[in-house]
């Protein structure tokens, strides 16, 4: 849906097909690990995720909960993106949900 709308909007504006396609194609993430900017953009997605929208997001869920998307999350990421995540100004009660999640086994999907 946010591909298709983003496609719309640099259409009405201007934009060739080639950059509306690239554009379309790093909304949808496709070929993260493969591709350096989708991996790229989806390491910001997951850092701004993780420092601003986080401490929020815990309060409001189980710890099971939040363990496991953090484990999908760390897996989305490229090792820079971690390396980056792990220097992130997290509270006390955020860096411990990360480090329970990354000492855990990471066998679910």
């Amino acid at each position: 849906m946010h591909a298709d709308e983003a496609g719309k909007i640099l259409r009405e504006v201007g934009y060739d097909e080639p950059t509306v396609a690239r554009v379309q194609s790093l909304v949808r993430k496709e070929r993260l690990k493969q591709d350096p900017e989708a991996q790229l953009l989806e390491d910001v997605i997951c850092l701004v995720f993780l420092e601003h929208y986080f401490a929020d997001f815990a309060r409001e869920h189980e710890e099971a909960k939040l363990v496991q998307i953090l484990r999908r999350t760390w897996r989305k990421m490229s090792d820079a993106g971690r390396a980056e995540a792990l220097k992130l100004p997290l509270g006390s009660n955020e860096r411990t949900l990360v480090e329970k999640a990354l000492r855990e086994d990471t066998t679910d999907g």
